[in-house]
C-alpha cells in the first residue's frame, strides 16, 4: 500500500477530474460532440478555407451561407439590426451605417499584418472594424481577335484606345446594333468612382505630384476641385463619339449594359472589369481571345492596374456580450487564421482571387492575367488610398457630371466638402436601407397607365406611414425603378425624386370616385405621354376603360380590398399628397386637375366632402424608407394583385 497505492489513488481522481469536466479537451476546452459554430454568409462557396479552419481547429464548425453578390450587404444589414447576423460579417461596404455593429479590431496582432494602403480606406473613425479580403486586378478587357480583325495592334496609350474605337465604328466591328463598343461591368457608384480613378493613376496618381497630393488631401490641406478636373476626359470622349451610353452607367446593374453577354457575342470591344470577369469569358467561348490591359497613359508613363479587395470581414459585436465568449474567441482564431499565408491561400483557391493584401504574403504560382505581367513585375500595381465613402461619393458625382446633371467643378467641391466636413444627406444616400426580392420596374410610363409592382410599394409605403384607410400615389411621382438586391437611400430618392409630403384628409366616398375619375382621364395624354395624374392604390381597386379617341375613359367599378363596394356616402381616410391637395395651385397644370381634394389653393373654390386631419411633413421616399426600416425581416416583395383592372376593348 506504499507508492503503488498512491499511484493508483492518482489516477482515480484525475480520470474523475476527467469526467467531471467533460471529456479529455481539459476544464476550459469543448469536447468533440459540442462544437462551437461559426455563421457567416459568402456568395462563392468556401471550402477549402472552411476545411482549413475545422481542420486547424476541431472545436470550431464554420458554416457559411450561400448568398449573392447583389444582396450580400442588405442580408447582412437587415439581420445584424434585428439582431440576427451572422457571426462573421462581410460587406463590400466598410463604412455605412453598420459600423455601430462591429467590434472593434483595432487591438488584435493579425489587423496589423495588412497593407496599409488597403486598410487606410475603411478605417473608421481611425478605428479597425474590418479587415480586407483577397481581392482581384482590375482593367481593360480587349477582345484581341477583333483588334487582329480591324488590323491594328493592342494599345498602348489611350490615344490608341480611342484610334481602335474609331476603326470598329467605321468597320462595324465589335459594337451592337446601339453602337455601344465599350462597357463598365459593374455597375454602382464605388465601382465607378474606383474606374474613374484608376485612369488617373498613370499620369498622376502613380508619380510624385499625385503621390504628394493624396498625402494633402489626407491632411485637408489638397482638393479635388481645380486638380481633378480633366478626370472625365476619356469618358466625356468615348460618349461624344457613341463609344460610350453615359444613361448605361447611371443605373443600377439590372438595368445597365450586358456586358458579359455582349463580350461573348463579339457586340462590344472592350469592358472594364476584373480578372474573374476575363476567366469567366475565357472559359465560356473559344471564338474570341480575350487579353487585360491595365489603365495607359497620354504622356508615355508606364500603365498601373488596380488592386481591389472583393469584400471585407469583420466581427458581430453581439458576440461581445455575457455568454457568447466560446463564439467570440473562435471568430478570432478564424480572422487569425486568414491573416496567415494558409488562410490566405485557402481563401483564394475558393474565390478565384488574384492577390492578397497581407503584408508578407508570397504569392504561390498566382497566374498574372495576359497583358498585365509588365505591371506586375514592375510594381506597377495601384491600391486606391482613398477612403471608401469618399470613392463612392465621387462615383456618384461624376456619373452626375456625365449625364449632365452637375458641372466638374460643383461636383468636385461637393467631394471636397463631404470629406472635410460630412453630410447626413450623403451617407443616407450611400447606405443600404434594405433589398427587393425581384425587380420592380418602371418603364415605358407604366405608372401612368396601369397597376406596377412598383407603384404598389410607394403606395403601401404610404399607407402604412400614414394609418391612412386608403392611399393614392400619382403615377408622375414615381420616377425609377428598384431592383433585385440590395436598395440604397439613394435608390428611394431617384425612385420618388419629388419634395410633395403626404397629407391625410377625411372624404367621402363620392370625393375618392371624383377623383379616381380624374386619374383615368389622360391615359393617351399628349404625344402618346399619359399624364402624371393615374393613380396608383392601396386599400382599394378599380377597374376602368380607357379613352378611346373621342370616347372618354370609363370607371367601372371601385371596391375595397374584402370586395365590398365602396360607398359614395361612406367616409374614409385617404391619404394623398399635398400637390393634389392644391399647395401649388390649379393653374400651370398644377394640381393634376385634383380640384375635388382641394385643401390649400384660392385658385379654386376648397373641397366640398373632404377636410385635412394632417400634414404628415413626409414624402413618399420618407414613407418608403420608413417601410423597409419597418419591413427588416426579409426582403421586400411587391406584386400585381389586381388592385387596377383596364377593360380591354369590347368589355
Amino acid at each position: 500500500m506504499g507508492e503503488g497505492y498512491k499511484i493508483i489513488k492518482k489516477i482515480l481522481i484525475l480520470g474523475l477530474c476527467l469526467v467531471l469536466c467533460g471529456g479529455f479537451t481539459g476544464c476550459g476546452g469543448s469536447s468533440a460532440s459540442k462544437k462551437i459554430t461559426v455563421t457567416m454568409m459568402y456568395p462563392i462557396a468556401l471550402e477549402q478555407f472552411e476545411r482549413l479552419v475545422e481542420e486547424t481547429y476541431s472545436d470550431i464548425d464554420l458554416q457559411v451561407e450561400a448568398t449573392t453578390t447583389g444582396t450580400i450587404n442588405g442580408d447582412s444589414e437587415r439581420r445584424l439590426r434585428n439582431g440576427r447576423g451572422t457571426d462573421l460579417i462581410i460587406t463590400t461596404l466598410p463604412t455605412g451605417d453598420v459600423k455601430e455593429y462591429m467590434l472593434d479590431l483595432s487591438a488584435t496582432e493579425y489587423a496589423a499584418g495588412y497593407q496599409a494602403t488597403a486598410m487606410n480606406p475603411v478605417m473608421i473613425e481611425g478605428k479597425t472594424y474590418y479587415l480586407p479580403l483577397p481581392g482581384q486586378y482590375s482593367g481593360y478587357i480587349l477582345n484581341k481577335t477583333l483588334t487582329e480583325k480591324l488590323g491594328l495592334p493592342i494599345p498602348a496609350t489611350n490615344m490608341d484606345l480611342l484610334a481602335l474605337f474609331g476603326a470598329g465604328k467605321e468597320q462595324g466591328v465589335g459594337a451592337g446594333t446601339d453602337g455601344t463598343m465599350f462597357g463598365i461591368d459593374t455597375i454602382t457608384p464605388a465601382a465607378i468612382g474606383s474606374y474613374i480613378i484608376g485612369t488617373r493613376v498613370p499620369d498622376f496618381l502613380g508619380l510624385m505630384d499625385g503621390i504628394k497630393w493624396m498625402d494633402g488631401f489626407k491632411e485637408e490641406k489638397a482638393s479635388f476641385n481645380g486638380v481633378w478636373d480633366d478626370s472625365l476626359n476619356i469618358l466625356m470622349t468615348c460618349v461624344e463619339k457613341g463609344y460610350l451610353n453615359s444613361k448605361a452607367i447611371a443605373t443600377k446593374q439590372a438595368n445597365a449594359l450586358p456586358v458579359k453577354q455582349r463580350m461573348l457575342e463579339g457586340t462590344l470591344l472592350l469592358s472594364y472589369g476584373n480578372v474573374r470577369l476575363l476567366s469567366q469569358l475565357c472559359s465560356e467561348t473559344d471564338k474570341y481571345e480575350y487579353v487585360m490591359l491595365p489603365f495607359l497613359s497620354d504622356q508615355g508613363n508606364s500603365p498601373w492596374a488596380i488592386s481591389s479587395p472583393d469584400g471585407f470581414i469583420g466581427i458581430n459585436r453581439a458576440l461581445d456580450e455575457k455568454g457568447k465568449e466560446g463564439e467570440l474567441d473562435a471568430c478570432r482564431r478564424i480572422l487569425g487564421l486568414l491573416s496567415t499565408q494558409e488562410g490566405q491561400d485557402a481563401w483564394i483557391r475558393d474565390t478565384g482571387a488574384t492577390n492578397s493584401y497581407l503584408s508578407g504574403y508570397e504569392d504561390n504560382g498566382g497566374q498574372i492575367p495576359e497583358g498585365l505581367e509588365t505591371c506586375a513585375a514592375g510594381g506597377y500595381i495601384y491600391n486606391i488610398e482613398l477612403p471608401s465613402k469618399v470613392i463612392q461619393y465621387f462615383g456618384q458625382s461624376m456619373i452626375a457630371v456625365l449625364n449632365g446633371e452637375m458641372e466638374m467643378a460643383e461636383a468636385l467641391s461637393s467631394v471636397d466638402d463631404y470629406y472635410r466636413n460630412g453630410s447626413e444627406a450623403v451617407d443616407y444616400d450611400q447606405s443600404v436601407v434594405g433589398s427587393v426580392s425581384g425587380d420592380l420596374l418602371y418603364e415605358n410610363y407604366n405608372t401612368r397607365r396601369e397597376e406596377t409592382a412598383i407603384g404598389n410599394l410607394v403606395a403601401d409605403a404610404v399607407a402604412e406611414y400614414s394609418g391612412a384607410d386608403i392611399a393614392v400615389v400619382n403615377g408622375g411621382g414615381i420616377r425609377a425603378s428598384l431592383y433585385q438586391g440590395d436598395v440604397m437611400g439613394a435608390d428611394l430618392s431617384a425612385v420618388c425624386p419629388y419634395s410633395n409630403t403626404i397629407v391625410v384628409v377625411e372624404a367621402d366616398g363620392s370625393v375618392i370616385l371624383e377623383m379616381l375619375e380624374n386619374g383615368i382621364s389622360l391615359t393617351a395624354g399628349k404625344d402618346g405621354i399619359p399624364s402624371g395624374r393615374f393613380l396608383q392604390v392601396s386599400g382599394l381597386h378599380y377597374s376602368y376603360k380607357p379613352e378611346d379617341g373621342n370616347t372618354p375613359a370609363k370607371l367601372l367599378s371601385v371596391t375595397l380590398p374584402d370586395g365590398t363596394p365602396l360607398e359614395p356616402s361612406g367616409s374614409y381616410t385617404l391619404a394623398v399628397n399635398n400637390y393634389m391637395a392644391g399647395s401649388s395651385g390649379y393653374l400651370d397644370n398644377n394640381g393634376d386637375g385634383y380640384t375635388m381634394l382641394n385643401l390649400f389653393s384660392n385658385d379654386v373654390p376648397k373641397a366640398e366632402g373632404a377636410k385635412l386631419i394632417r400634414d404628415t411633413e413626409a414624402t413618399y421616399a420618407d414613407a418608403m424608407r420608413a417601410y423597409f426600416n419597418s419591413h427588416q425581416e426579409e426582403p421586400v416583395s411587391a406584386e400585381l394583385e389586381g388592385r387596377i383592372t383596364v377593360a380591354c376593348e369590347g368589355e
